[in-house]
């Protein structure tokens, strides 16, 4: 009844390709900024056509000053982390589905819960399972890009860009509870994987909206967006704050706590 280890072992068994195809497909996506970051021309020819577009274009790329992107470190963290937020969100709400939802839907789950683990079991150890998916992913994904750094002889603050690219992990937990909880809750895949992307699209939304914009109205939009708290330039300028990362793996717990409690207590079936 409790846990064994045994689905996680199941989960990363079947699922370990996601970290080879995640992790390569986002290592060469950092292998490419890196490529650009190796001329300082192109880089400053970047930075001068920001600088002549309105604050919200610099601010998707999560800089809040042009003079950021004019460094190796700068240029990377700001670009590479504004892109692989979205993809790994991407993979995030896949994992999320099949914590549960797949199985259900699939009607495999009958079969498995008529097995000697506790519904609580299982459903944390398929959770754990994805969750060290994803961490594999991003460490994958950090150790090429920075592996590229030093290949083409970069000067770079190599620390700094692996830590604000692991800095990523928190939010990718949260995007996948989130979409296990909708899942959990709709008990409809469909509708579960429509709000799953609502959230990550309006969540990105707020964070342009709100680093644009000025005012109360526009930070409060900010402060609920998790892209918020995911860009690295807070690790390049030294101004890095752990409490960010804490509220995000504090709303992941909570958020797997209500899916848990909702799938230990409910009926399975479609």
């Amino acid at each position: 009844e409790l846990m064994s280890g045994i689905v996680i072992g199941n989960t990363l068994r079947t699922s370990w390709k996601q970290i080879l195809y995640w992790g390569l497909g986002l290592g060469a996506l950092g292998l490419y900024i890196d490529f650009i970051a190796s001329s300082p021309d192109i880089i400053s020819g970047y930075a001068d056509l920001l600088s002549s577009m309105p604050p919200a274009v610099l601010k998707a790329f999560g800089a809040s000053d042009v003079a950021i992107l004019t460094t190796s470190e700068g240029w990377i963290v700001s670009v590479f982390l504004s892109e692989a937020a979205i993809f790994l969100s991407v993979f995030a709400v896949m994992a999320g589905l099949n914590i549960t939802a797949n199985d259900e839907q699939s009607g495999v789950m009958d079969v498995i819960l008529s097995l000697p683990i506790s519904r609580a079991a299982y459903m944390l150890e398929r959770w754990l399972g994805y969750a060290l998916i994803g961490l594999a992913i991003i460490v994958l994904t950090a150790a090429i890009t920075v592996g590229g750094l030093i290949g083409l002889n970069i000067e770079a603050q190599n620390g700094v860009i692996f830590a604000s690219i692991l800095n990523l992990y928190p939010g990718l937990l949260l995007v996948m509870t989130v979409t296990s909880l909708l899942a959990t809750v709709l008990r409809r895949r469909s509708v579960a994987i429509a709000l799953s992307a609502a959230f990550v699209i309006v969540s990105y939304l707020f964070n342009a909206i709100g680093a644009a914009a000025g005012g109360a109205a526009a930070d409060l939009m900010e402060s609920l967006s998790y892209f918020s708290y995911v860009h690295g330039e807070a690790f390049v300028l030294g101004t890095y704050d752990p409490a960010n990362t804490v509220v995000l793996l504090l709303a992941a717990l909570i958020g797997f706590a209500l899916s848990l409690k909702m799938f230990v207590s409910r009926d399975i079936g479609i």
